[in-house]
């Protein structure tokens, strides 16, 4: 049962989110779009980092990575060191190229770069249904958590937490969700320490959980082997971290519109480096939870000794039911911190769906021709309100038939992948066009879904690492235990007979995004490229654009060229009217460059283009000039 402190600390978090969401209503009652959705781009960078180093870590983060650690150790804790690559390898190279677009909605991107409508509302509804259901899942596993600890329903739980969530982004807009994260931030850090703090105290010191976490095989960060169907190695947790990140805050509206909200590309920039560290250093006190929780019981294992068998996501929830509520106000505290998780990741997803429905599928609409943007900012509010009426719905729904929704929410979250290879594909990649592009999208989130579901099917459970339950009361054996049972992860060898689906989870996003990049590059060259005056140079990072503008084209290609050349002039020289030949010959340059084909204009481009390694189909109307 919590105490008066533990309902104070826990009542007082929730009641500061909601003052500054209703602080924040009252400063920007008269918002413009931009300003309700991106703050005016006035935000300063460290708020705004720390709105974005809490909008991916939520409840689930807290009790997956420290049960992941209690029972697999620390290989996945490497994932953070990918994820560090991840956001600066998009702060160098995806920022200097969005941010100048002033977008409200990161899809807009796609219209800009392949011209097409329907490319931008396919990603941004695929953005959208993800979100949506995500926002469901947010809410129904920590309520599970906190019926135990607060003594509340599990339906109370998801509906105070939505409603409070929805209120202070509906009336806050963006600045609200912003300075809301700020200071759940310090709630959740505070939340995770006071365990920590507690438990190694308990243990002997940080020094004493680390010895006894490597001693029981804890502790592993070097498994270097190659191969694929190891559940966690050295490579692909820095792999799989690498392309979370690419995927969570270059290829994602609801991180993306984090560093769209400040002053200039450089302040994005530094929004997604100091981001980067403070990720690092929250995921890393959480990771450190899991190790001293499992010093705390190493001696009369957690999980193998309830019956029914718990799952290790629950082994945080155990320790601050057994240890922690010895302290007074700290069980307290935790709630508050699991509540602040929650509502900073929902309140991420609120604001972004809502910038994606109105930007990219709403704000066109004729009805809205004539509105005012105090109409407009009206019509938001009303958005995130249903939007967040939704998120409660489903997150009701996932509570009565959560076994079918978890695999559904493992369907979306297969797009990680293709979305990250197609935004590569249009960074990188100059000469391809709109057919590749989508091609490339469909196909490898086709082969995406078809290996989800296919470890959904074919699903088997890795083994917990060495378990003791020597020092239980009434035990008299000294034998250590292996569990064969685990959570609902991928397994750590290779299944006989299941294949690619035995491939570890973590390599999914780079086989999806590679697939999405070769096909895309196959489309291309079998139906024509693109030259650089089909393409905007500010739509293309600058790297790649060297290279496209100034790489020559291959001696095949020229070899082509000037045999198809020689037959362009005898057709040319046989048809063309005595007059038009005179004129001609008074006129080598246009000579040189049409031959009679086609008109000067035309071909001014086609020069430009000339020695870019594109396809021949491009210089067919200046096959008349000779490569010297």
């Amino acid at each position: 049962m919590l105490g008066i402190l533990d309902w104070v600390l826990f009542c007082l978090s929730l009641l500061v989110t909601v003052v500054i969401g209703v602080y924040q209503s009252y400063k920007g009652r008269n918002a413009t779009t931009v300003e309700y959705l991106l703050g005016g781009r006035k935000l300063q960078p460290l708020p705004l980092a720390m709105s974005l180093m809490v909008g991916t870590i939520s409840a689930i983060t807290i009790f997956g990575n420290a049960g992941e650690m209690y029972a697999y150790g620390t290989q996945l804790w490497l994932m953070d060191l990918g994820m560090l690559l991840g956001m600066c390898f998009v702060a160098k190279f995806f920022m200097p190229v969005f941010y100048p677009l002033e977008m409200v909605s990161l899809y807009q991107y796609m219209q800009h770069r392949f011209g097409s409508r329907y490319l931008r509302a396919a990603t941004a509804l695929v953005q959208m249904t993800g979100g949506y259901m995500f926002m469901g899942f947010l809410l129904f596993p920590p309520s599970i958590a906190l019926e135990y600890i607060l003594g509340l329903d599990i339906i109370y739980n998801i509906i105070i937490m939505g409603v409070t969530c929805t209120i202070y982004s509906a009336f806050g807009g963006v600045k609200a969700v912003v300075y809301a994260d700020v200071f759940q931030s310090l709630v959740m850090a505070a939340g995770v320490c006071a365990i920590i703090i507690q438990g190694s105290n308990a243990v002997g010191g940080l020094g004493a959980v680390w010895d006894i976490s490597y001693h029981y095989g804890r502790i592993e960060f070097f498994n270097l082997s190659f191969d694929p169907f190891y559940r966690h190695t050295f490579w692909s947790t820095i792999i799989w971290g690498f392309f979370f990140s690419i995927n969570a805050y270059g290829a994602n509206q609801s991180q993306t519109q984090r560093a769209f909200s400040t002053g200039s590309v450089e302040k994005s920039q530094r929004v997604l480096y100091y981001g980067a560290f403070g990720m690092v250093l929250i995921r890393g006190l959480i990771n450190l939870s899991g190790l001293v929780i499992f010093a705390n019981y190493y001696k009369c294992d957690l999980l193998t000794t309830k019956q029914p068998p718990i799952d290790p996501t629950s082994s945080v929830l155990f320790y601050v039911l057994q240890r922690l509520v010895k302290i007074p106000g700290m069980t307290g505290l935790f709630a508050a911190s699991i509540y602040a998780a929650v509502l900073s990741s929902i309140s991420t997803q609120l604001n972004s769906m809502v910038a994606l429905l109105w930007e990219d599928f709403l704000k066109d609409l004729p009805v809205f021709a004539g509105w005012d943007e105090t109409r407009k900012g009206h019509m938001q509010k009303v958005l995130v309100l249903l939007s967040g009426v939704f998120a409660i719905a489903f997150g009701i729904g996932v509570s009565k038939i959560g076994n079918f929704l978890e695999a559904l929410f493992s369907i979306t979250g297969a797009v990680a992948g293709p979305m990250v290879g197609l935004f590569l594909v249009a960074l990188f990649l100059p000469w391809v066009d709109i057919k590749g592009a989508s091609v490339g999208f469909v196909i490898s989130l086709f082969i995406s879904l078809w290996i989800t579901i296919g470890r959904i099917i074919y699903k088997e459970f890795p083994q917990y690492l060495p378990l003791s339950q020597e020092g239980c009361p009434g035990s008299n054996s000294n034998s250590t235990y292996i569990f064969p049972n685990g959570t609902d992860v991928i397994q750590t060898e290779q299944p006989r007979g299941s294949g690619i689906y035995g491939i570890s989870y973590t390599l999914n996003p780079l086989l999806t995004s590679v697939s999405c990049i070769i096909i895309a590059i196959i489309v291309t060259a079998c139906f024509g490229a693109n030259r650089p005056a089909d393409v905007d140079e500010p739509l293309i990072n600058p790297l790649a654009w060297h290279f496209f503008a100034n790489a020559k084209r291959p001696r095949c290609c020229k070899r082509i060229r000037r045999s198809v050349s020689r037959h362009s002039q005898d057709i040319a020289s046989k048809d063309a009217e005595p007059s038009e030949k005179e004129h001609l010959q008074s006129n080598p340059e246009i000579h040189e460059m049409s031959n009679g084909v086609v008109d000067p204009d035309y071909l001014e481009a086609a020069q430009a283009a000339d020695g870019v390694g594109a396809p021949i189909e491009w210089h067919i109307p200046a096959l008349a000039r000779n490569d010297k």
